[in-house]
């Protein structure tokens, strides 16, 4: 009688396994051109104004390479491409006086509304692919990403004692609060090591003309792993759920994503849960939504198993339902040592669709390039 109904027990999770997949997905092509290499969303970030998406990436000559499949000392551009079909036809472009443009910058003079009906805000830091700015910066635009204005410092947060000996690598991760209000979620690392990476909670109440730090460390200090790139969403006035890169230092094959929530305004945080495995290869950040429907839907690339993956929630992040399948065609030769792909964004239209944005490779399109993939959740 056990077996009997362990067997029941086994069927029906089976059966809500497959329940919990979605059944179809849309694949596009966002950005692609001959003889150049696309990559990682997740440094650029994405907006989206109804069907209107708007994401960015990095490009660069193409090479094959044991690393990523660059040129050597080849330049780095920082593009967008946008969508106004819900992410099924794009179009790329490099806008005026944007990231890597050589813009000299300043103090912001007049505060910024955040709440304008087309704003964008892009952070930039770092470290990684053609953002060379220790001290951290931000652009901003309102016109859906066709102009933008900047780069702009993020007031004299760069000098806090939190970040001394430290420089800023911050990705494209923020709420806003008011017209007046802002968080961003930013990283900083010990300078001249690679992997210190942690996360902090920064916060403008002007406009952007100041900024003050409210959370020091997300994860605990004594934390002993690399945590970074997050991705954040707000549940309520008070609460919000962030996903984060995680690695342990010694490995580089040993990388996952966790989950952490605050409930105080994101003054301080704690674990809620591990969401997946990201592979060897230095693992893959993921990216967060919060669904119409109230759910959460976390997505990730695997370089070990070449796949992009995603899980949802029912209870903001405490637990996830069983891991599902975006995409597994990435190509699996002449990919080179780091296999580049994933470093996904996600956003839901107007239509409900969600549309999930990453770099991959495929036989048909074999030199790396910009992805989406549209399904409904």
């Amino acid at each position: 009688m056990k077996i009997f109904y362990l067997s029941i027990l086994v069927f029906l999770f089976s059966l809500y396994s497959l329940v919990a997949q979605p059944s179809e997905f849309e694949h596009t092509i966002a950005a692609v051109e001959k003889d150049h290499f696309h990559g990682w969303p997740a440094n650029n970030g994405v907006w989206v104004w109804g069907n209107e998406i708007l994401v960015g990436f990095t490009q660069v000559e193409y090479a094959k390479a044991d690393g990523h499949n660059i040129k050597e000392n080849a330049p780095f551009s920082s593009l967008l491409t946008r969508s106004k079909d819900g992410g099924k036809t794009w179009t790329m472009f490099d806008p005026e006086n944007f990231v890597d443009d050589g813009g000299t910058k300043s103090k912001l003079q007049e505060p910024v509304n955040f709440k304008h009906e087309n704003f964008a805000m892009r952070i930039l830091g770092s470290t990684y692919h053609g953002n060379k700015d220790p001290e951290g910066a931000f652009y901003y635009s309102y016109d859906k990403g066709n102009t933008w204005n900047g780069p702009f410092c993020l007031g004299d947060i760069h000098k806090h004692k939190r970040f001394e000996a430290r420089i800023l690598t911050p990705r494209t991760d923020y709420i806003v609060l008011s017209e007046n209000e802002c968080l961003i979620f930013i990283t900083s690392r010990i300078d001249g090591t690679g992997l210190s990476d942690d996360i902090s909670v920064i916060k403008t109440n002007d406009g952007g003309l100041t900024f003050e730090i409210i959370s020091p460390w997300v994860v605990p200090c004594e934390d002993p792993y690399r945590n970074a790139m997050p991705n954040t969403v707000q549940i309520s006035e008070n609460e919000f759920v962030m996903v984060a890169r995680r690695r342990n230092i010694s490995d580089r094959n040993q990388c996952w994503i966790d989950a952490y929530k605050s409930t105080d305004g994101g003054y301080t945080w704690r674990f809620l849960s591990k969401v997946g495995d990201t592979g060897e290869h230095n693992g893959n950040p993921a990216a967060l939504v919060k669904l119409d429907d109230g759910r959460l839907c976390a997505i990730y690339g695997n370089r070990t198993t070449l796949q992009i993956l995603g899980r949802y929630s029912n209870d903001h992040g405490e637990t996830w339902e069983p891991e599902f399948v975006i995409r597994d065609d990435f190509i699996r030769t002449e990919t080179g040592r780091m296999r580049d792909l994933g470093y996904p964004r996600i956003v839901q239209t107007a239509e409900g669709n969600l549309v999930a944005i990453y770099y991959w490779a495929t036989s048909e399109h074999p030199q790396q390039h910009i992805a989406a993939s549209i399904w409904k959740p």
